[in-house]
Parts: C-alpha cells; structure tokens; sequence
C-alpha cells in the first residue's frame, strides 16, 4: 500500500508492498508525491504479477554476447561460433528473444530436416537451447526454452565408411598429395588421433613411446605410439602450420581429384581404431585409451563398421 504523511517541510511518501523493501521519498508538493506513491506501488505490484515490463535484447545481439562472453572460453568456440553465425541468418534473428517461440523453432527445423543430417540439426537446435539457458539462468532474462518444447529430429546413424586398400594408396602415393598431407594422414592411421589434436602436437609431448595430448576433446591424456608413429614424428615439423578449416578443405578436394566420396578427413580416426580392433587384436579397453572415449558404449557405436565377413574371418582363423 501507499501512503502520505504530513511534514513541516513538505509530504513523505511511503509505500509498502509484499515481497519488497518499504520505499520512501520526500516532496515539497502534495501532489508530486501522491503520483510518485501511486505509480511507485503499481510498478511494484506489476513485477510481483510478473508483468513489468522488460526490455528484452534481440536475438541477434544476446547471441553475439553469448558469443563474446560464454563460447568464447570453450574448446568447441570455433565450432560454436560457426553454427551460431548460421543461425543469425535466420529471419528471428531480428525477433526480441522473448518473441522466439516453439512454432518459430519448430519451422526453423523443417526447413533444413531434407537438407541436413539429424546430427547437424540437432546440433544448431543444442546451441539455441544452450544459448536460452544462458539467457535464463545466468543473465536474468524470464524467457523459456523453445527448443524444449519441440520434436527433435532423429541422429542420423554413426557413419559406416572404410577406405579401400586403392584409396588408402592414392591418398599416400598420389602425385596431388602434399608432404604435410601425407604426414597427416599417415599420423592419423598410427594413432587414431582426432585431427584438431595432430594439429596441436608440439615436440615436447612426445615421451618416448608415448604422446602426451594436453588439448583433447573432453580430457588430456597419453597415449600409446606405434614404432611407424615414432618414425613419422621424429622426421616432421611440428607443429603443423596448418587450420582445422584449411586442412579439411585440402583433404576434400584431394578425395575429389582422385574420385574417392563421401569421404571426411575424420573418417581415418574410425579406420585407424578399426585397424585397432582387427588387425592389431586390441581390445576395447585398450583401443578406449587411444580413442580417449570414456563410456565403452561409444567406442561400439561409433566404429560399427565391424563387418560380418570380418567377424566370420576371426572366427574361421
């Protein structure tokens, strides 16, 4: 409630509502302090009914900040960054965030259901989701999630891509391939390391036999090397003066001067831990220490490319 006292000075005015500090202010006039009263304790009770009124930040401006304060400090932020630089290119982008509804996600989704893998729409739908968690959580904004609301596409199934014994040979052998991609390639065949990690390798992580990875995708850690891989990286420069971008650009277009498809720089990880698994007669726990994978669920997920044929040939050996 609100109320005004009578002063020698002047008017007091006081106004009081639950949930809130007794607020109190001095005016010489009467009726200065009754429209203060008045307006002070409807403004009050408006954000206790959850109905004040909030500036809300444009879509595009809260994700820049995200981006400037939140992604900036992770080890995906590239990555990050880049798929949010594809969402600014959406029409809601220019909508207030509170504007930025399920229906409007939910579109946003279709859009791109026919064009994209699951996994790569999932992953755009995260970073939204991540990014009004943030919004909510930590900046104070009341706005709810849209993302939680709507259906989510399905994951595409893990990729099942082997390279033939030619491929392998044109990709080491071919005169298109340089001396640093051959490095590269064949590092990623003897250690079954993720490329963005090769590419972080300096000369004091190498141990002896062993390869110390300070950057890793969820932890550092050490891993094993084979006798080749001692070889290869005791004769290059390290580090490799190369980007991520730049490398899986070159990597493309030499599978498509030499006619091999549908084929990812990353697709010689899961080879390379195949080879693991078959050739080499690892195990799983022992190839989990070179992949870094810490749940053995997504070491079988993930290289399921354990043929049948390969199967029976173990079997019948």
């Amino acid at each position: 409630m609100a109320c005004l006292i009578k002063r020698s000075w002047g008017w007091q005015g006081i106004v009081r509502v639950k949930s809130h500090p007794s607020i109190i202010k001095s005016f010489q006039k009467h009726g200065d302090a009754k429209r203060w009263a008045i307006e002070t304790e409807l403004k009050l009770r408006r954000e206790n009914a959850g109905i004040a009124k909030i500036k809300y930040p444009l879509f595009r401006d809260a994700a820049l900040r995200y981006i400037n304060e939140v992604s900036i400090d992770k080890k995906c932020y590239r990555i990050e960054r880049n798929i949010i630089n594809t969402i600014l290119q959406e029409t809601f982008a220019e909508y207030p965030i509170n504007r930025v509804t399920p229906s409007i996600i939910g579109k946003f989704r279709d859009k791109f259901k026919d064009e994209v893998k699951g996994n790569t729409l999932n992953r755009k739908l995260d970073v939204i989701s991540t990014m009004f968690t943030t919004w909510r959580k930590e900046w104070g904004f009341p706005v709810d999630n849209p993302v939680l609301s709507i259906r989510r596409p399905k994951n595409s199934e893990p990729r099942d891509r082997r390279f033939t014994d030619q491929e392998i040979n044109l990709l080491l052998r071919g005169n298109r391939t340089t001396e640093q991609m051959r490095t590269i390639i064949n590092l990623a065949l003897e250690t079954g390391m993720r490329p963005s990690e090769m590419l972080r390798i300096h000369p004091e992580h190498i141990k002896g036999q062993t390869l110390f990875i300070p950057v890793a995708k969820s932890r550092p850690r050490t891993i094993p090397l084979t006798p080749t891989a001692q070889r290869i990286l005791k004769s290059c420069t390290l580090p490799f003066n190369v980007g991520l971008d730049r490398l899986g650009k070159r990597f493309r277009r030499l599978c498509k001067h030499y006619g091999i498809k549908d084929a990812h720089l990353y697709d010689i990880r899961h080879q390379s831990l195949t080879n693991f698994m078959l050739n080499k007669k690892l195990d799983v726990g022992s190839t989990m220490l070179i992949a870094g994978h810490k749940d053995p669920r997504m070491l079988l997920r993930v290289y399921n490319n354990l043929k049948v044929a390969d199967v029976a040939k173990k079997l019948n050996a």
